[in-house]
């Protein structure tokens, strides 16, 4: 992922997600949207913001760009206030208007329709929580090659998508307050902007500069990671906490393990559902389970974990939707809860609780033994 100014850039192979980085959340709705419900291909999507979908390693990132920003098939501007705050985020969309490239604006809740017109004119735009659109939204890429999904399929994703647009929106940043004198400059920095085209490729020249020496200081910065995951590689043959994670959803999983990891947690396998996870389990030995409840194949995370407890010493965590779910009978104790969705702080912390706990436990069944 490349950060600039505060945002994402993404580029694209036929769909480009144009995206505040503090948006990565919505931007990982859409794109999953775009996927399950609607069959765009993995590879016809860029969104720097998601892995198998932004630069591969080794890429020349200038080069890249260059090439990928020519003409997509269709630019998918996710507005929202942290959009419209970043300066980047803004030339990108001039750079979309003034190339006359096929735009949909999305517009979420806390953004004011006029905006769409003040920046790339009179283009619809979809209000992003308007679900009577979602069809007009599909039929937006049909003129793609795209996976075929039955009525069914889709009409269960769609429903999904509106569950889940509403956790996704609370959970975006708040506009900054700003003054109607800022405001109006901006927008006229925009307008400014769509008007002087003739200048556009001396400012191309210099953003590519720019680019340039960002995608220098990013291979700095992979080289200082590749450095990390050796030592973490160390750190595993040591004997870090083993974690496994049971999540049928591969990108909360990715998420899930990406976190653990670069909390120096061994993640010893990713399941999705309860037989799978036990076969792990039980040969992996994990100290932590971070769990869903509703597992694929219809399984269930409850079942899974008052399983294994009746074979491992181990702590679960259940990290889930649907947390009422925890209050029936069969609860498995003791356990822990986190809700998606998650803070990256808040799952570790409540992941090192579970651990300490865990170690308070065996410390005490030593010294009844001693005893």
């Amino acid at each position: 992922m490349i950060a600039i100014e505060g945002r994402t850039v993404s580029t694209i192979g036929k769909v480009f997600i144009s995206h505040a980085t503090a948006d990565v959340a919505l931007a990982k709705l859409v794109v999953n949207f775009l996927k399950e419900a609607i069959g765009v291909p993995d590879a016809d999507i860029f969104c720097t913001s998601l892995p198998g979908h932004s630069i591969p390693l080794m890429q020349d990132f200038n080069e890249y760009m260059r090439k990928q920003m020519e003409q997509p098939a269709i630019v998918l501007a996710l507005l929202t206030p942290s959009y419209l705050e970043s300066h980047f985020c803004l030339m990108e969309l001039g750079a979309a208007w003034s190339r006359a490239l096929k735009t949909l604006p999305v517009v979420t809740p806390e953004v004011p329709f006029d905006v769409v017109t003040k920046t790339l004119g009179l283009k619809q735009a979809w209000r992003i929580d308007d679900h009577t659109k979602l069809s007009e939204f599909r039929d937006a890429f049909e003129g793609m090659a795209l996976e075929a999904r039955s009525s069914a399929t889709w009409e269960g994703k769609a429903d999904e998508w509106k569950k889940r647009l509403r956790i996704v929106l609370r959970g975006l940043p708040s506009p900054k307050l700003v003054s109607k004198k800022d405001l109006d400059a901006a927008l006229f920095e925009i307008e400014t902007t769509k008007r002087a085209s003739a200048a556009e490729a001396e400012r191309l020249s210099d953003l590519h500069r720019e680019l340039a020496r960002r995608s220098a200081r990013k291979r700095e910065e992979l080289e200082e990671e590749n450095a990390a995951l050796r030592k973490r590689l160390a750190d595993k043959d040591a004997g870090l906490p083993r974690a496994l994670i049971v999540e049928p959803e591969r990108l909360i999983a990715l998420d899930l393990q990406e976190v653990l990891t670069r909390a120096r947690y061994d993640v010893v396998g990713v399941a999705t559902s309860k037989q799978e996870a036990i076969i792990m389990a039980l040969a992996e030995k994990p100290e932590l389970i971070l769990t869903e409840i509703d597992l694929a194949d219809g399984s269930s995370g409850i079942d899974l974990v008052n399983a294994l407890y009746g074979h491992l010493d181990c702590f679960a965590i259940f990290v889930t939707n649907h947390p009422e779910k925890l209050l029936t009978g069969n609860r498995p104790e003791p356990i822990d809860l986190v809700t998606k969705p998650f803070s990256p702080d808040h799952l570790l912390e409540k992941v090192a609780g579970a651990r300490k706990h865990l170690l308070e436990r065996r410390a005490l069944a030593e010294r009844q033994e001693a005893h």
